[in-house]
């Protein structure tokens, strides 16, 4: 049984073996555990974990300014991808956000990777895009594609 739940700072290197599974060096899109205890430092940032057996599997970090929110990092272990961990998570994000009455959730995604259309399934719109927003280990640039959710 997957359960959903809030984390903080103490709870990043139970993430970090889903961060370095889930996103491949090639794109430059993991964070450093140094980089995410920062950016929860920062006000109004929330960690959500999924756990199996009180082992993370997922995550989402996200931060929000008035009515909206920013979607900064979602991960799942890829050997459990499309069991539906994803969506839980962005489920409690977007639960979080009506009960505080925010009226936006934003993200960003690399061009050609396969989550764009898990987010479109969930929901989400094109609202934009970023020339060379990630670079990968080669040197390559990649466009990010943003996206929303409105309420």
């Amino acid at each position: 049984m997957i359960e959903i739940t809030e984390g903080d700072a103490r709870d990043i290197a139970a993430i970090m073996p889903v961060m370095q599974k889930a996103f491949d060096p090639e794109y430059g899109e993991s964070w450093t555990a140094a980089q995410c205890i920062s950016t929860l430092s920062i006000p109004n940032t929330r960690l959500v974990m999924a756990r199996r057996n009180e082992t993370a599997v997922g995550f989402a970090i996200s931060r929000w300014v008035l009515d909206q929110e920013e979607l900064l990092m979602i991960g799942v272990s890829p050997d459990i991808q499309g069991a539906g961990i994803g969506r839980s998570i962005i489920g409690e994000v977007v639960r979080n956000l009506k009960k505080a009455h925010r009226e936006i959730l934003f993200l960003e995604v690399r061009d050609g990777n396969p989550a764009y259309f898990f987010y479109q399934k969930m929901g989400f719109t094109v609202s934009g895009r970023r020339k060379n927003y990630y670079r990968g280990l080669t040197g390559a640039y990649h466009d990010a594609i943003t996206m929303a959710y409105i309420f």
